[in-house]
């Protein structure tokens, strides 16, 4: 065990010098050389003990050339309070009413029986036999069939929509009907 516990430290003891030693190459700083700097101010300095006019220039900081940043007034109040919870709603933004969606029924036809008449229609992969006063898929009810349209109500709002028949051509009575087969 305490062989174990001295390579441990050992091996630690390496890691931590390895560390200091990639710290300072990796920052690139050698020691501090104080002759150096010294060196350095002796060789700016003049015969007479002074700086030259043109050195001290250059190490003035030319202010002038700086210029003031400006704030376009589209900006804004950049320092105003910001949340991500939306605005409420204004006075003059009412909301909308609810519309049905766009009616998707296609009309394939319809037989007229004496006073009854019932309509063919297609909705997606699906075909109903629907007359006046009867549902489809609790959505929709038709009211009314005439030769130009067909009037359905959309329950869940209950609102009126049209879907037009082209004029009724496609309509037959039930012996035309018989006859085509």
């Amino acid at each position: 065990m305490k062989r174990a516990a001295r390579g441990r430290t050992l091996w630690l003891g390496g890691a931590l010098l390895a560390t200091l030693l990639a710290t300072q190459w990796v920052s690139g700083e050698e020691g501090p050389q104080p002759e150096q700097a010294v060196e350095d101010r002796v060789v700016q300095k003049d015969a007479t003990g002074t700086e030259g006019v043109e050195e001290k220039k250059a190490e003035q900081l030319q202010l002038e050339r700086l210029e003031r940043r400006r704030f376009s007034a589209q900006a804004g109040d950049i320092f105003s309070r910001q949340s991500w919870v939306p605005p409420p709603p204004s006075a003059s933004m009412k909301p909308s009413k609810p519309t049905p969606p766009p009616l998707q029924f296609k009309y394939l036809g319809r037989v007229r029986d004496g006073s009854e008449t019932r309509v063919f229609l297609a909705l997606a992969e699906r075909n109903y036999i629907v007359k006046p006063g009867e549902s489809i898929n609790s959505q929709y009810r038709m009211d009314e069939v005439t030769d130009e349209h067909i009037t359905f109500t959309y329950l869940p709002l209950n609102a009126k929509q049209m879907l037009s028949t082209a004029g009724g051509t496609a309509g037959n009575t039930r012996s035309e009907w018989e006859n085509t087969l």
